[in-house]
């Protein structure tokens, strides 16, 4: 089976209603920018009036990531976070489908030095990423000028699954993420790759290192594999502002350090930087402290 390509049994009936999900996108991005956002909108706030599980999580990432906050400010994070969990799945939309001469304008790419000056020393790029909403545009955008990889999550429905890769090739190198070797690879051949450390892996892998002040189970693979590949590591912040889509590369981290919890610090910190720059546009929905260290209640 190929991850490029749709097979025939894809068209049998039992398909038809991921077809039409799929078709419903398609016309959607099609659909001038502002009525997009519009749609978005709608979108998140009905993921938030039917999921109380979605509310809950959401909000209690909020209180313990921005404890300072008034409590009116804490109710305007937490609807606008809804707002751009919608716009994210329209931001997908337009990813897959948009047209170049719709999508390019929206660019707003700089410090490609920084990936330039590592590449000039024989380097492959690591480059630091959060799960911002406009994650799958943005890196359509910066993949269209830097050929790029990035390990994703298979999607749980086979066609989507398909239908997904094959769209992503077009603009990426997309790498399952449970296929770890080409991703390194690619780096260890002077690859430019995206990498996102911000979920955890399981224990085993992990290491608990502050995250907004928050003692948080972080991926401890990742000296490892810079070790393997030789590559330089680079944070990219990215998000949506009201001319378009901004994605910043910055300087180059000293990484690894050698003390494996200072190296978790260290990518956390790229990740609260462009979480601080477009705080509701974060993946504010998932569990991310779900796991605690030894003795501590629940976040959740």
């Amino acid at each position: 089976m190929s991850a490029y390509n749709i097979e025939t049994r894809h068209y049998h009936p039992r398909f038809w209603p991921v077809w039409l999900l799929l078709g419903l996108g398609w016309s959607v991005a099609q659909l001038p920018f502002r009525l997009q956002l519009a749609l978005g909108r709608g979108l998140g706030r009905l993921v938030k009036v039917i999921s109380a599980e979605r509310r809950h999580v959401t909000r209690r990432n909020l209180e313990v990531c921005f404890p300072n906050l008034s409590q009116a400010e804490q109710k305007q994070l937490f609807h606008d976070a809804f707002d751009e969990l919608g716009i994210g799945f329209i931001e997908i939309g337009l990813a897959y489908w948009g047209k170049p001469a719709r999508v390019d304008p929206l660019c707003h790419l700089s410090g490609m030095e920084h990936i330039e000056k590592a590449r000039a020393d024989g380097k492959g790029v690591m480059l630091i990423a959060a799960h911002m909403t406009s994650l799958e545009l943005c890196l359509r955008m910066f993949s269209e000028r830097q050929p790029t990889a990035a390990m994703y999550k298979p999607a749980h429905n086979d066609l989507f699954e398909q239908y997904s890769a094959l769209k992503r090739s077009r603009y990426t190198i997309p790498v399952p993420n449970r296929s770890i070797r080409p991703f390194l690879s690619h780096m260890r051949k002077g690859g430019v790759a995206f990498y996102l450390p911000d979920q955890h892996y399981g224990f085993r892998f992990s290491v608990f290192a502050p995250f907004f002040g928050v003692q948080t189970a972080t991926i401890a693979k990742t000296p490892e594999f810079i070790n393997i590949t030789g590559a330089a590591v680079i944070p990219v912040l990215f998000g949506r502002r009201d001319d378009g889509y901004h994605i910043e590369v910055q300087p180059a981290l000293d990484y690894p350090t050698g003390d494996a919890v200072m190296d978790a610090t260290l990518l956390n910190q790229c990740i609260e930087n462009n979480i601080r720059r477009y705080p509701a546009q974060y993946l504010w929905q998932h569990r991310r402290f779900k796991s605690r260290p030894q003795g501590e209640p629940s976040i959740y």
